[in-house]
């Protein structure tokens, strides 16, 4: 037998042999790859649920790292000092800065109150929510919209008696675990 029919059968079987394991290698991919996507999915189940409890249940604190105004300037801000928080049927809200000493003591305002209004609207599809409320505080009354994702990131419009809207952008954590500094109240 002549050497280049044989060396053709090897090329052969033995492409055949390699096919076979790329294959079954491109298989495994796809079933980790479905493996991760449903991971993925079961954490933002959970997350989700997680997020719509503390919602529910009205004991949050939105930590706002920026602000943004009227204008659409958008400001870093310390969390710790500009928060919304709500436990129960009394929400405080405060807007501070690390310079200077302002009406509050933490360089801004802090304005507590009552929730006069409350509407919840949940989307499952899109994995959000959607608060309204209105605060009857010590500063007046404030109209608060805020957008939550499945995560807990928050974006909260907050537009008073005075025209121009204040808008929080941060994260929803638990009122017990927040760390946030109250300033002073009249």
């Amino acid at each position: 037998m002549r050497p280049l029919p044989l060396l053709l059968i090897i090329l052969f079987i033995a492409g055949g042999i390699v096919g076979q394991e790329s294959s079954s290698t491109k298989d495994s991919k796809k079933e980790a790859s479905k493996k991760k996507k449903a991971e993925r999915e079961a954490r933002m189940v959970q997350q989700f649920n997680e997020t719509g409890r503390l919602i529910t249940c009205r004991r949050f604190v939105l930590e706002a790292n920026y602000l943004v105004n009227t204008m659409g300037q958008r400001k870093p801000v310390t969390p710790v000092l500009n928060f919304i928080a709500v436990d129960s049927a009394f929400s405080l809200i405060q807007v501070g800065s690390n310079h200077g000493i302002g009406m509050n003591g933490a360089g801004g305002i802090t304005a507590k109150g009552k929730v006069t209004n409350w509407k919840l609207g949940i989307n499952e599809k899109a994995r959000n929510y959607d608060v309204f409320m209105t605060i009857d505080s010590n500063m007046g009354f404030y109209d608060i919209t805020m957008s939550v994702d499945y995560s807990g990131y928050a974006s909260a419009s907050m537009a008073g008696l005075r025209s121009g809207t204040l808008q929080f952008d941060g994260n929803l954590v638990p009122k017990d675990s927040t760390r946030v500094f109250k300033g002073w109240t009249y």
